[in-house]
């Protein structure tokens, strides 16, 4: 079927399936019942996707966890009023005493357990481990508890300095465990590194095994930051192909792109519209017994260095465990033609950082994902990266991205095409505003000179078939006065060849190549795209911040910096992923203090204190075949201070059960919109990304899904998330302050909640 004839007929089943009956304070997304049979399934099949990993599973019935470990052989080394941390030297492993509950937590359950061979054993007990590699470029695994390993250690008031020599390797460092106010912190001092063999330290664990479960012996879960959150339940062995790694604040495309694109293990094809989910916050956990005991960890330093693993039983050992990974090494591919074969080789500079990741030890109504994000919240607000300034209006916000123009193919040339005018955009904000919708966040793409893949990134200029600079400012005031927001959009980071001088502004690799993404599709027109050098992201931003502010433009929407971070490796122009940060972080301040709002698409967690308005939040995790649940941790950590928006729901996110994932998220909803039918975009760059965007086929989805989300979400502006529960499969509970809830049913039968019916596809405020 021709790809824009499907677009069209999605349109239509969309169109049906979001019709709704809006009642006073229930709300059920009924469909009609003179749908075609296809429509029908399309339905079922939504409904019953509730017991696959896109929702949250209900827990258990509650089982008390017994202790599994014990304090035979270990010495108490530190003490304060919440845990004891004990040692023992034979195998260097750690226990720590939870004063609240009396619930020990430790690596494994004995020295050598009967299913791991020695080195797993040191692995899974020790306080360290490492990955190294050979003169062959082969990566391997030993940790101090090995038999080669010289370590001492002494201990000054509350904390325990190590030191330790792989003899056999010539690597050796320092490092150090210290007992604060209830948590432990772990820190090692890059300067003590020292390499003198034939040997090169790869990465650095710090306790990997903590909290790790035999296969289901016990009722729990690791939770990890993928996407908005997801859980790995513990369960028996499973042969998975991999287990869960990922860097935190997303690839480093200096380097990871290298590896990736060789990697054997990757099965998602490289031509894709939307990228995977990243990790945007430095933090993992483990629940052993939901409500009953928590481990809590947060990276606090060498975060941009850091990947957080996670492996489910059945990969390497019959053990769940998930860790932190410090990376001082990593392989890449070395061109060798040009047609881009090669050869694997290890990095040699060793990455500058002192890590450190500090745990926390949680009991009670904390120790479960729900407890983690509200301490994680609570440290933010304490550290000022969040404040409770979240808008609170009559009505939530609908967000409206506009594509002004973009370039077209031609035989010789390309053109110029516009694809909304002004006098269109007001058009499409006016009818909104009739159908008392006011409250906008209206975002313009391609409003520069040469459109939305023809602007150059360096340049300021309007694109004159759009209108002159004082047409698009009395547009921005237009839609200010009828109660919403205006934003310019900018996207410095990812360009094709038209919009950059490659040569002088392209991003360098650790081989020295451009940084280059490929889509394999050759009826795509643009395949390639590039990143710009970081240091001119952060230059560009600043200049055209200024600009901004020179030229009467109050509001900026900047996309990828948020969620792309990576170095700069050309010769004699080296920007490493740490200073980039520190760049990007002083670029985001200094734009707040020029303009009234700056909004960020998914951006990592640095940069939640500049952030107005964040677009894009992710509302389901990876899906891979380990992750039981999708939770909202992302949602709970955000709700009460900043308004959040899901993806596009007219590019995928439309369906009756996604309408009711946003009620339940609190996220607001957004569109996509062109006065141009995708038809007359076919030629245009943008017409292989955004498939369905015609305003009129749109309208009365738009009003549909905004009236029932308003229906319930403008009850909760301004309002934490405090706890969450799954009452049964596909019914949740989500409880916000002032004793207020929302109970949000996907299922296709109704519920009995207490002495209140919530309505199949519906919801309930209690």
């Amino acid at each position: 079927m021709d790809k824009r004839l499907f677009a069209s007929l999605v349109v239509v089943l969309n169109l049906l399936l979001l019709m709704n009956s809006v009642f006073s304070q229930t709300q059920s997304l009924d469909t009609f019942s003179t749908l075609e049979e296809e429509i029908i399934l399309l339905e079922r099949n939504e409904i019953s996707n509730i017991g696959s990993n896109r929702h949250t599973k209900p827990e258990k019935e509650r089982v008390v966890v017994i202790n599994r470990m014990d304090l035979d052989d270990y010495e108490k080394i530190l003490e304060d009023d919440y845990i004891e941390v004990y040692y023992w030297d034979k195998n260097a492993s750690i226990r720590v005493l939870n004063k609240v509950n009396g619930y020990i937590w430790g690596g494994l359950p004995s020295e050598k357990p009967s299913d791991m061979n020695v080195t797993w054993s040191g692995i899974g007990n020790s306080l360290v481990s490492i990955d190294y590699y050979d003169q062959a470029g082969i990566e391997r695994k030993t940790s101090i508890a090995a038999n080669n390993v010289k370590r001492e250690y002494v201990v000054n008031g509350n904390t325990i300095f190590f030191s330790v020599n792989f003899t056999q390797l010539g690597i050796s460092f320092d490092f150090s465990v210290e007992l604060n106010d209830g948590s432990l912190i772990f820190r090692l001092d890059s300067d003590s590194i020292q390499e003198t063999g034939k040997y090169m330290l790869g990465s650095v664990y710090f306790v990997p095994f903590f909290g790790s479960v035999r296969a289901d012996e016990i009722d729990g879960y690791i939770f990890i930051p993928d996407g908005p959150g997801a859980l790995i339940r513990f369960d028996k062995p499973f042969k998975y192909l991999s287990n869960f790694e990922k860097r935190v604040y997303g690839k480093d495309f200096a380097i990871d792109h290298l590896f990736e694109v060789n990697d054997l293990k990757v099965s998602r094809p490289n031509d894709f519209a939307t990228e995977e989910k990243s990790v945007l916050m430095p933090i993992f956990g483990v629940v052993h017994g939901p409500k009953q005991n928590g481990l809590f960890a947060r990276i606090t330093s060498g975060e941009e260095y850091a990947a957080i693993v996670a492996t489910p039983a059945g990969v390497l050992t019959n053990y769940n465990w998930v860790s932190a990974k410090f990376i001082y090494r990593q392989k890449y591919l070395q061109p060798t033609t040009r047609s881009g074969a090669g050869v694997q080789i290890v990095q040699q500079n060793r990455n500058h950082f002192d890590p450190e990741i500090r745990y926390y030890f949680l009991s009670g109504d904390d120790a479960d994902y729900v407890g983690m994000a509200k301490v994680y919240r609570n440290m933010l607000y304490e550290e000022g990266v969040l404040a409770r300034q979240e808008r609170i209006d009559s009505q939530i916000p609908l967000k409206i991205g506009i594509l002004g123009s973009d370039i077209e193919k031609g035989f010789i040339f390309n053109n110029l095409k516009v694809i909304t005018s002004l006098k269109q955009a007001e058009e499409i904000v006016t009818s909104l505003n009739s159908e008392d919708i006011s409250n906008l966040t209206v975002v313009m793409k391609g409003w520069q000179e040469g459109g939305l893949n023809g602007s150059k990134t360096s340049k300021f200029a309007f694109e004159e078939k759009l209108g002159e600079k004082d047409a698009f400012l009395e547009f921005s005031d237009f839609v200010d006065q009828q109660g919403g927001r205006f934003y310019f959009y900018e996207n410095p980071v990812a360009v094709n060849q038209f919009q950059i001088d490659l040569r002088k502004e392209g991003g360098h690799s650790l081989s020295q190549d451009l940084i280059k993404i490929q889509r394999d599709n050759d009826y795509i027109w643009i395949k390639d795209t590039y990143l710009v050098k970081i240091n001119l992201v952060a230059d560009y931003l600043e200049n055209k911040a200024e600009l901004y502010k020179s030229n009467g433009m109050k509001n900026m929407a900047v996309d990828e910096v948020g969620f792309k971070l990576y170095a700069e490796n050309q010769r004699g122009d080296v920007v490493t992923r740490d200073q980039a940060r520190v760049m990007l972080e002083e670029t985001a301040k200094n734009i707040v203090n020029n303009l009234e709002n700056l909004a960020l698409y998914t951006p990592n967690q640095y940069f939640w204190r500049y952030s107005s308005e964040i677009f894009h939040l992710p509302m389901v995790n990876s899906q891979y075949i380990y992750e039981t649940d999708t939770v909202p941790f992302i949602q709970i950590v955000l709700k009460g201070s900043i308004d959040y928006y899901a993806p596009y729901s007219n590019m995928g996110f439309y369906s009756p059960t996604d309408i009711l994932r946003l009620i339940e998220y609190g996220a607001y909803p957004s569109f996509v919109l062109t006065a141009l039918t995708n038809d007359e975009l076919k030629y245009t760059a943008i017409s292989d990304s955004y498939y369905s965007t015609y305003y009129e086929h749109w309208l009365d989805v738009i009003v549909s899904t905004y009236n029932t989300i308003n229906n319930v979400l403008s009850k909760f502006e301004g309002k934490q998330i405090v706890d969450r529960t799954v009452l049964k499969e596909g019914v949740v509970k989500v409880d916000y302050e002032g004793d207020v809830s929302i109970i949000v049913n996907y299922t296709n039968y109704d519920y009995f909640f207490e002495n209140d019916v919530v309505p199949a596809l519906g919801y309930l405020i209690v």
